[in-house]
């Protein structure tokens, strides 16, 4: 579990590495900000992203608590990330897959509401 002190500073983190996406987006360089995306993951949750992506989605939320003993707090995090990824690669249909079992999850286990969440939710479900 990750201790409280190091939250606000995983929270931190995760806006300045989107001010870097939006930024690489405007520029069009779709794989300096996947790889961006692909170092936080790395750095703040200790995964590889593009491993647990071959991940089955049905598998994926018993991976993340068994293997990597994830809480709530890495599950928001990795939905961040996901919802990113699929915004640079909205084909994607496993990576749509993938983030909708995430922010399912989120949505079942979270006592907080959130309109974004909601808002991905439907996105991602059109």
């Amino acid at each position: 579990m990750i201790r409280k002190d190091y939250i606000q500073r995983y929270f931190d983190e995760m806006a300045k590495m989107l001010a870097k996406i939006l930024f690489l987006k405007q520029n069009n360089e779709p794989e300096k900000a996947e790889e961006l995306l692909n170092e936080f993951a790395t750095d703040f949750l200790k995964i590889n992203l593009q491993d647990l992506l071959k991940t089955s989605e049905n598998n994926l939320i018993s991976t993340l608590i068994s293997k990597h003993d994830f809480d709530l707090i890495q599950f928001k995090l990795l939905e961040e990330l996901l919802f990113q990824k699929f915004l640079l690669r909205p084909t994607d249909i496993s990576l749509r897959n993938s983030t909708l079992e995430v922010i399912n999850y989120i949505i079942k286990n979270d006592s907080d509401f959130s309109v974004e969440r909601h808002q991905r939710l439907q996105e991602l479900s059109n």
